[in-house]
């Protein structure tokens, strides 16, 4: 019997608490696990309710995360005492930050970090994000296990960050493809999935890393060669900006922001193509589920996970990364979202390449299925307690 415990920031949205939502749901049952909140924000399952540290992350934010890490720390360090783990895996890099520090002289238990986002576009800003990665280098070294979700964020752990190259193994996130494929089929009851228009489609939070203002200034281009419209799905700090763009615009008619949805996959299988801007990711899970969903994809091969997913572009179009910057309404395209013009608008009109997506994309997705992913964490897992 492994006992494992599991730390992360909440369970409400995001990759990585995917992960930690399906590993607490999947793994063997030979493998005691438990997962642990820092606050009581929780809509993802678990297989038992999360022990919840109730941590507060408000305002003024440097103190606050402040108090937030020297208390998460002191109570998690308990819970270690009490629990007595084989395994502490944390998921977030607030999270790794406690897991290692909370660990100290604790030598029976495994520390393992996973690293779910391109650390060096997150933390590239402010002499907070120097400090942060100065941590990195520090305490992932001290790690037993750091686990990273792509070939590339690996890479720059290595080569960016220091990371001992024995101290770093790659495991695709869990996708239950089968359950995807099934809620793919559900109806929806809204007039433009069940028109002839071509939908184009991009799932993600409105942020920054996301891109979405790039897509929606290459839309309005594409609208003057073909009729078409264009769906967003997610919530972020950046829907007042998207919002005014596309009213400025003047695509009101023809954008339309979803919001938050239980169940997107319906929303994927039904539109023409899948368009993902993304100025850096890790692993991105919306393009695994778009290959599920049979939605041709076009993204920009930016930091990290597209190029591995896609293959080099034999499963969707790959095309350069953009350059983040805010543009107005009034600014020209970019050679980037002109070249992302010319692409969907190839797309859209060549079914036969689409259909030759949507098959291809299918077969692809079953390599990046929540067995093969539980199955590799089973037995790092177990390894690790040898």
């Amino acid at each position: 019997m492994v006992k494992l415990l599991m730390l992360i920031t909440s369970l409400a949205g995001g990759g990585a608490e995917r992960v930690a939502s399906e590993l607490s749901l999947h793994l063997d049952p030979k493998i005691q696990r438990q997962i642990v909140t820092l606050t009581d924000k929780v809509s993802y399952p678990s297989n038992n309710p999360p022990l919840i540290l109730n941590l507060n992350f408000g305002s003024p934010k440097v103190l606050r995360l402040l108090w937030a890490f020297i208390f998460g720390t002191i109570k998690y360090r308990r819970l270690i005492n009490d629990y007595k783990p084989d395994i502490s895996m944390s998921f977030l890099v607030f999270d790794n930050f406690i897991n290692i520090l909370a660990n100290v002289g604790k030598k029976r238990t495994k520390k393992i970090l996973q690293v779910h986002v391109a650390l060096s576009m997150k933390f590239q800003h402010s002499i907070l994000d120097t400090i942060a990665k100065r941590l990195i280098t520090i305490l992932y070294n001290r790690a037993d296990l750091n686990i990273a979700v792509s070939d590339g964020v690996k890479q720059e752990l290595v080569q960016e960050f220091n990371i001992r190259p024995d101290l770093v193994k790659v495991i695709y996130n869990p996708n239950n493809i089968a359950k995807i494929e099934s809620l793919a089929e559900e109806s929806v009851d809204n007039e433009w999935f069940n028109g002839d228009t071509p939908i184009i489609i991009n799932v993600g939070r409105l942020t920054e890393a996301k891109g979405q203002w790039h897509l929606i200034r290459a839309f309005a281009k594409v609208r003057k060669s073909v009729q078409c419209k264009l769906v967003i799905a997610g919530i972020g700090d950046l829907k007042p900006d998207l919002d005014n763009l596309v009213s400025k615009l003047d695509l009101d008619d023809n954008v339309m922001f979803l919001g938050w949805v239980d169940n997107p996959y319906r929303y994927i299988a039904k539109s023409s193509l899948f368009v993902s801007t993304s100025l850096w990711e890790a692993l991105p899970y919306s393009l695994v589920e778009a290959l599920a969903c049979g939605c041709p994809i076009i993204s920009t091969d930016c930091k990290y996970g597209p190029r591995e997913i896609l293959a080099d572009g034999r499963y969707g179009i790959l095309i350069p990364e953009m350059d983040n910057v805010l543009y107005n309404a009034s600014d020209p395209l970019t050679k980037e979202e002109e070249l992302l013009v010319q692409k969907i608008v190839e797309l859209i009109g060549n079914d036969t390449l689409r259909e030759n997506y949507r098959s291809l994309g299918k077969i692809r997705a079953k390599d990046f299925d929540l067995e093969r992913s539980i199955a590799k964490y089973e037995k790092i897992l177990c390894e690790c307690c040898k």
